[in-house]
């Protein structure tokens, strides 16, 4: 915990993928740079992330360069399609441990339409230099084990990892960098004084030239404002016991992390201990869903009837940064203060690229110009409240609908 007065060149808010990134990449070059985490590296989002290490966004290619134009949304694809490159490449420079595995993700397709989407995706992919490939329902099976899927994707630029360890493992790298890092400390208010920025903690002041906010849907006292710019949406996951050697022959043969085509998707993984690990949207700890271990039991038995019943270990839940297009946020707030936000639930590669990419930006190495993104001022999105509504509500219902049928 930070005590007292401190003075920096650059002060980062938020431990998880970005800051950690971030401050990272800043030690190294030499800047005297401070991590404000309110709680532990990895409390929030990236912590509770599903590990896949998957490259791109959420959207199709298309659909970027529509969002931003096409300038920018071609750089952004080629940028974030080389990201899961940076998370191994940091991963073995500095000997993190986190389960990490590069055999690929898979996206699954339920449906005919959802065999249609992957299909789509995997030409725009390609023919931006990609080289993604499609399966077909006997070679998905083969991987997976899974019933009741027609086809799917494999991304061979990405993988898994143990996410909390992985964001562990940066700021520790960041440390031993120089950085300083203090866990247990929120920022509870900023304001800039004579040319700094002063940030004001539970037992101490933090002064510094410039800040950059990483806290994506965590941001909680900070400049309250960032919170209009995206849409929170929970994520939850339930993870069983290590299955047995017969029951692993029915689960995800192939190892690779994957999700599938639904509106409200399913994502299933094992980790290295395997665990039999399934996801999908909803706050599992919300009065309103009460169904969740049904849901999750009924969903085993249909899709992987072979491991036969399971228990379950533990549960949690982490709030996502959606943004109105899906497209990352990068605010330039003014007088040296930025913030990075709205990685709509993918964390882990683009979190980490971008957090390199600001430091770089913040450093001098490169202008604005050359961010991936624009650098913009908030702008709010519209009907806020019903679209976080609309999320919960949405994935409830789905899955009450999923449990009965």
């Amino acid at each position: 915990m930070l005590k007292g007065e401190m003075r920096v060149d650059v002060a980062v808010i938020g431990g998880g993928f970005t800051g950690s990134s971030a401050a990272l990449r800043l030690a190294q070059a030499g800047t005297k740079v401070a991590v404000l985490e309110a709680e532990y590296s990895g409390f929030g989002g990236s912590g509770r992330n599903v590990g896949l290490t998957n490259a791109g966004l959420w959207i199709n290619p298309e659909d970027v360069e529509k969002a931003v134009g096409k300038r920018h949304g071609e750089r952004l694809n080629e940028f974030l399609g080389k990201a899961p490159d940076l998370v191994y490449e940091l991963i073995e420079e500095h000997d993190i441990e986190c389960d990490a595995l590069r055999n690929g993700t898979l996206h699954l397709a339920h449906s005919e339409k959802g065999l249609q989407a992957i299909e789509e995706r995997a030409w725009q992919i390609n023919a931006r230099g990609g080289s993604v490939m499609l399966l077909d329902k006997a070679e998905t099976y083969k991987l997976t084990a899974a019933e009741n899927y027609l086809g799917a994707l494999h991304d061979m630029r990405a993988g898994t990892i143990q996410p909390l360890d992985y964001c562990h493992g940066l700021m520790e790298a960041a440390k031993q960098a120089g950085a300083d890092i203090y866990t247990g400390t929120p920022a509870l208010g900023i304001r800039h004084k004579r040319n700094k920025w002063h940030i004001k903690t539970p037992t101490g002041i933090l002064i510094a030239d410039r800040v950059l906010i990483a806290t994506n849907a965590y941001i909680e006292h900070i400049y309250p404002l960032i919170k209009s710019s995206f849409t929170p949406m929970h994520y939850c996951q339930m993870a069983t016991p290590p299955l047995n050697e017969e029951q692993l022959k029915h689960f995800l043969p192939g190892r690779n992390g994957t999700w599938d085509t639904r509106m409200v998707m399913r994502s299933f993984r094992t980790d290295a201990a395997g665990r039999l690990i399934i996801g999908t949207i909803g706050n599992i700890f919300a009065d309103s869903a009460p169904l969740f271990t049904s849901w999750a039991n009924k969903i085993v038995r249909e899709t992987f009837p072979g491991i036969g019943p399971v228990e379950w270990t533990y549960k949690w839940s982490g709030r996502i940064a959606c943004s109105e297009n899906y497209v990352p946020n990068l605010h330039d707030l003014g007088r040296g203060l930025y913030s990075v936000s709205g990685f709509s639930g993918r964390g882990i590669a683009p979190g980490t690229a971008f957090g390199r990419e600001m430091a770089d930006f913040i450093l001098g190495r490169i202008n604005s110009r050359d961010l991936p993104l624009p650098l913009s001022t908030i702008k709010s999105v519209p009907l806020n409240k019903l679209r976080e509504l609309f999320y919960e509500t949405g994935s409830q219902i789905t899955r009450l609908y999923d449990y009965i049928t």
